[in-house]
C-alpha cells in the first residue's frame, strides 16, 4: 500500500506515495492544462491558414446563410453568429473553451464562460447569471405564478418556476452569446470583416 509504479520513457520506477484523491485530481488537472499549452507551443497557429479555412467556410451558401444572426430590435441588428464562432474555434485552434458552473441554488445559476488563448495566454471571460425562472402567457392546472405583469399586448403575462427543459434552453442561449463574443474579442477584426463581406 501507498507504492506506485510509474512506467515512463526513461524506463520504470517504484515510489512511495501518501497522496489523497484530491491531491491526485488536482494533479490530474494541472497535466491536462500543461498538456494543451505544450500542444499549442508545438503546433502555432498561422492566420494566413485561419483566414483561407475561414473564407472557404464562408463561400458555402448554407454557412454563410447561418454565419449572420439578424434580430428585429428598432431598424434591424445583425452581425456574426454563433455558428461562425464555432467555426473560428475549429479553424483558429489552440482555444481552451470552458464553462463551467461557479454558483447554483434555487433561484439562479452562475456560470463561468471563458476562453484562452494558448499561445498567447490571453483569456476572455463572463459570468452568466441564469434565472431559474420563465415567463408564461398561460399557466398549467394547478400552477401558482410568482409575479404578474401586462406585457406591450394588453395580455398578462406570468413569472413562473423554469422547468429543467426551459433551464437547460435558456443556459444554452446565454452560453451561446458569452461564447461568441469571446471568441469574436480573440479573432482580429479585419478578418471578421472580410468574412463578413
Amino acid at each position: 500500500p501507498g507504492i506506485a509504479a510509474k512506467d515512463e520513457f526513461a524506463g520504470q520506477s517504484l515510489a512511495r506515495s501518501n497522496e489523497t484523491s484530491s491531491s491526485a485530481v488536482a494533479a490530474q488537472a494541472r497535466a491536462a492544462v500543461e498538456s494543451r499549452y505544450i500542444l499549442a507551443l508545438r503546433r502555432p497557429r498561422d492566420w494566413d491558414e485561419v483566414r483561407v479555412r475561414m473564407l472557404k467556410e464562408c463561400s458555402r451558401p448554407g454557412f454563410a446563410e447561418c454565419a449572420i444572426y439578424r434580430k428585429p430590435i428598432g431598424k434591424g441588428v445583425e452581425g456574426l453568429s454563433i455558428r461562425f464562432a464555432e467555426a473560428a474555434i475549429r479553424h483558429m485552434g489552440n482555444l481552451l473553451v470552458e464553462a463551467p458552473t461557479v454558483y447554483d441554488d434555487e433561484d439562479k445559476r452562475i456560470i463561468r464562460v471563458s476562453v484562452t488563448d494558448l499561445e498567447s495566454n490571453a483569456t476572455i471571460q463572463k459570468d452568466i447569471v441564469v434565472e431559474k425562472t420563465v415567463e408564461r402567457t398561460t399557466l398549467k392546472d394547478g400552477q401558482v405564478p410568482l409575479s404578474q405583469r401586462t406585457n406591450s399586448g394588453g395580455r398578462p403575462t406570468y413569472l413562473v418556476h423554469a422547468t429543467e427543459d426551459d433551464l437547460l434552453s435558456k443556459e444554452g442561449a446565454l452560453i451561446s452569446k458569452a461564447l461568441r463574443n469571446a471568441v469574436l474579442r480573440l479573432l482580429p477584426g479585419d478578418l471578421q470583416d472580410e468574412c463578413e463581406a
